[in-house]
């Protein structure tokens, strides 16, 4: 009996098994050609995409260790980590390889896998090496083993995304970052390796400024690869979507400051920091998954910021009285200094109620709902509407803030454009300059003439750009101006330091807060501008009052001219009135002595003199012939008509005598003045002389008559 009983449940187990084998075969059957899509797990994997063939190349080695292992696949896996961490620390390099091969058989399509243990090879395990070269060798084994594993997870973008990573940060900011820059940029087995991958390494957005593949670069064409695999539909998994677009842009950034650290000062660290700012605003103008149920984009800020104006505005003009009642409500809870910001009108604020107005706007808005129930009932339905708009804003633009401070956006964008300015490369280049004349004997005074120059364009560049006084290069800076105070071997900066602002912060706090650096900076600047507005106003004066004496001075020369002119005149006319008397008398005299030899001597000279004076200057012989002086003697001789008694004569004669005196002393000043302008007083003489000679002629007449 107990044997039948047995026999039977041995039958019906029997028969249980293989009416399960049916289920069983129905739901795991493989998938067959000829459009035969398998049993009901395999079309499920296949409408997921997460079949073999869909999640990379298919590795019959792997599909061997996952049946062999007989479901213990787990199992095994734990003992080989275990077993990979022994190897490690033992030092032996090649187990540890095999190891890790033998892990990834069993787990292929696990990530962690990958970027665990390619971290391993290429952070941990490559600085148990003393030579550089086997340090790059064991970084190079990590990329490797990503690539790999990119091949066989063609639809991970996290691991693309590390290996981009790798490229860049493992090999460009390590310790040994020259060595490994310059290992990488002649490493042609990898460069092959990454040419069959599809990396166009060869490409000019690959190669550096010697024309050969720069490991920033290059990073940035695996991130882009990732970047092109997640806009084809393929889900960002356990990363934000923020930190997994921000890198690409960032390489771009990070390869044009390596190229200027070694020196490349010219055109291309200009273009590269172009195409740095390029990318970033490219990184701006791409949506980015939230999660809420809507996207934003990083440079939309200004934008959604004007919008909400928009409709703020419109639903104050909607409202009117009820807006404006909520609004002054707010005001009044403020203290005195704001309120009184707020209620002057803009075109009347001062500087500091301009700023504190600006501060305080966003505080001042009412709370928009109750508006919209207060509003009219003519336009409460567009108001309502119009809150629910500020209201999505607002919510985007807590996301955009929130991202922006994430990756710090404002100032990454802020470097890009400081940086591909002329001004700013060349005040890298002066620094650099500077550097290498102070290592080198003799050069002492380049390098402190180098770094003055530089200094002072930098405090230009802070000034313009304060943000950027928080860069890493500041730091750098600040080392700079502690190698050229020992250059000049003081301890204290000297007078006028452009950059004192910026030291003495760094050296107070360590580091500068841009904000803070940008008012200090604005409070100097306009005491600045206030002194030289000073200087401007003094110096303006100056000159007036300079002006002012020049024309004084002018102005008396020209009475001193005006006065030696009119004196010259009254000098030219004197002698033509009063030599006709004086020169009667010394004719008459001479006429006593000896008529006949004077009368000819004098009258043929002032003849001749006459005649040149008459052709060089013919418009002042009329002055001449118009001075009644000629007439005078005709009318005033008594002796042609009447003879005169002795007493007369001797009156007559004595006056002569005086009046010749006074001719004589005039003809002494006319001849000085002669000799001191013989220009202006030639023709007076000339005149002086051809009067003589008429008057000579006319007193040899007169005995005659006598």
């Amino acid at each position: 009996m107990n044997r039948k009983t047995q026999f039977r449940r041995k039958l019906i187990y029997l028969a249980v098994l293989v009416v399960m084998l049916i289920p069983l075969y129905m739901l795991g059957q493989p998938a067959g050609g000829g459009g035969d899509g398998g049993g009901r797990l395999a079309q499920m994997r296949d409408s997921f995409d997460i079949s073999e063939s869909d999640l990379g190349e298919i590795s019959p080695a792997s599909e061997t260790m996952k049946l062999a292992s007989l479901g213990m696949r787990g199992v095994a896996a734990a003992m080989l980590w275990k077993k990979s961490h022994e190897y490690h620390v033992l030092h032996e390099w090649d187990r540890l390889k095999a190891t890790l091969n033998n892990i990834l058989l069993l787990q292929p399509h696990f990530d962690k896998v990958w970027e665990f243990q390619a971290h391993n090879l290429a952070y941990n395990v490559s600085t148990e090496f003393d030579d550089y070269r086997q340090r790059y060798e064991m970084v190079r084994e990590g990329t490797e083993f990503l690539t790999k594993g990119v091949r066989q997870n063609t639809k991970a973008p996290r691991l693309i995304w590390y290996t981009g990573w790798f490229y860049g940060s493992k090999l460009g900011t390590a310790d040994e970052k020259e060595q490994f820059r310059r290992l990488f940029a002649d490493d042609d087995v990898l460069h092959k390796s990454l040419l069959e991958q599809g990396i166009p390494i060869d490409g000019p957005e690959a190669l550096g400024p010697y024309r050969k593949p720069d490991n920033w670069l290059v990073g940035r064409l695996w991130l882009n690869s990732g970047y092109d695999l997640v806009e084809a539909g393929i889900p960002i998994r356990r990363q934000t979507p923020i930190n997994f677009y921000e890198t690409g842009p960032k390489w771009r950034i990070r390869f044009a400051e390596a190229i200027e650290k070694e020196g490349v000062l010219n055109d291309q660290a200009q273009e590269a920091w172009q195409r740095a700012a390029e990318d970033w605003q490219g990184l701006g103008n791409r949506s980015v998954p939230t999660t809420e149920s809507f996207t934003i984009k990083l440079g939309q800020l200004d934008e959604l910021l004007r919008r909400r104006a928009e409709a703020i505005a419109e639903i104050r003009e909607l409202s009117g009285e009820a807006y404006v009642k909520a609004e002054r409500k707010l005001i009044d809870s403020f203290g005195p200094v704001i309120k009184d910001a707020l209620l002057t009108p803009p075109e009347q604020r001062s500087k500091s109620q301009q700023s504190i107005a600006e501060k305080n706007q966003s505080e001042i808005v009412p709370n928009l709902a109750e508006v919209s129930r207060q509003a009219d009932p003519s336009v409460r339905l567009r108001v309502m509407q119009l809150v629910e708009v500020v209201d999505d804003l607002d919510e985007r633009l807590i996301k955009v803030e929130g991202h922006r401070k994430q990756i710090n956006y404002p100032y990454w964008e802020t470097l890009t454009l400081a940086e591909q300015e002329e001004r700013t490369v060349n005040a890298r280049r002066l620094i650099y300059e500077a550097k290498q004349a102070l290592s080198q004997e003799g050069e002492l005074e380049r390098a402190i003439d180098l770094y003055e120059q530089s200094f002072e364009q930098w405090a230009e560049i802070f000034d313009d750009y304060p943000i950027l006084v928080i860069d890493t290069s500041a730091e750098d800076l600040y080392d700079s101006v502690r190698d050229y105070m020992r250059a000049i071997d003081s301890d204290e900066l000297p007078e006028g330091f452009p950059l004192r602002t910026f030291v003495e912060m760094m050296g107070e706090y360590g580091n500068v807060d841009a904000q803070v650096y940008e008012q200090v900076r604005n409070s100097q600047r306009e005491k600045l501008e206030a002194r030289k507005q000073e200087l401007a106003d003094e110096e303006r004066q100056r000159e007036a009052d300079l002006m002012k004496a020049e024309e004084e001075e002018k102005s008396a020369a020209a009475e001193e001219d005006s006065a030696d002119s009119e004196m010259e005149a009254e000098t030219a006319e004197e002698p033509t009135e009063t030599e006709s008397t004086d020169e009667k008398s010394t004719a008459a005299e001479s006429a006593e002595a000896e008529p006949t030899e004077a009368g000819e001597g004098e009258s043929a000279e002032p003849e001749s003199m006459d005649e040149e004076s008459s052709e060089e200057e013919p418009a002042e012989e009329e002055p001449a012939d118009e001075e009644p002086a000629d007439e005078e003697p005709a009318d005033e001789e008594p002796a042609d008509e009447e003879p005169a008694d002795e007493e007369s004569t001797d009156e007559e004669s004595t006056d002569e005598e005086s009046t010749d005196e006074e001719s004589t002393d005039e003809e002494s000043t006319d001849a000085e003045t002669a000799q001191s302008e013989p220009n202006e007083d030639e023709p007076v003489v000339e005149e002086l002389i051809d009067e003589e000679s008429t008057v000579q002629d006319d007193s040899e007449d007169s005995p005659t008559e006598d």
